[in-house]
């Protein structure tokens, strides 16, 4: 019996290309599901739509998702984005008790990141780069499927050890979802984009003058 994901409620409706609000990894990630105009947004609905936003999002070489689309099952994919989604889940929820308590995360809350972390199969090996001295680098094996939620549980933890959670925010536009990490100068961010709704504010402000 095939364990392919069952469609989407959006499935027959045009999606948008990925967006890349996020200005990091782990939070392009959380972005992968989304209110778009009144209506529920995902972007990762089958293995297929999980290989290739990892190798948009940089975090997979083009050359092992082609090799993983090849050579895995397409239930091995499906069930690895059944996994992403369970850790996309997990971490919108520490994400968002971690800023409103303020308090840090115990090991017991990092248990299911660090399990995903210690099941990526890494080398490493001597690259030598033209016009420069040769230098030594990690790389992952990428031979099975499950490795591909490494890179983005990597980057989840990177923004809980390295980075300053009072900069992951989330769009000020009460009808938007996206996170992002403000690395502007000022840390003066509003917006997933000053685009769209930035701009709709803008829109939305000149029209309230207006009448009034």
């Amino acid at each position: 019996m095939s364990s392919r994901l069952p469609p989407a409620k959006d499935s027959l409706i045009p999606r948008p290309d990925p967006m890349w609000f996020g200005d990091h990894l782990a939070l392009d990630f959380l972005n992968t599901t989304a209110v778009l105009r009144g209506r529920t947004v995902e972007w990762l609905r089958d293995g297929d739509d999980w290989i290739g936003w990892l190798c948009a999002a940089g975090a997979l070489p083009a050359a092992a998702g082609k090799r993983l689309r090849a050579q895995a099952e397409a239930s091995a994919l499906d069930d690895c984005v059944r996994d992403a989604i369970h850790l996309r889940d997990w971490f919108r929820r520490l994400l968002v008790r971690l800023k409103t308590d303020g308090g840090g995360a115990t090991e017991a809350d990092l248990a299911p990141l660090n399990a995903v972390l210690a099941s990526a199969p890494l080398f490493r090996r001597i690259d030598t780069p033209r016009d420069a001295p040769p230098r030594l680098i990690a790389e992952q094996t990428w031979r099975h499927a499950r490795e591909t939620l490494a890179p983005v549980a990597a980057a989840m933890a990177d923004l809980i050890c390295e980075r300053d959670l009072d900069l992951v925010r989330t769009c000020e536009n009460p009808q938007c979802t996206m996170w992002f990490l403000d690395r502007t100068k000022g840390h003066r961010r509003r917006w997933c984009s000053q685009a769209i709704c930035g701009n709709r504010a803008k829109v939305a402000a000149f029209r309230a003058r207006r009448k009034a």
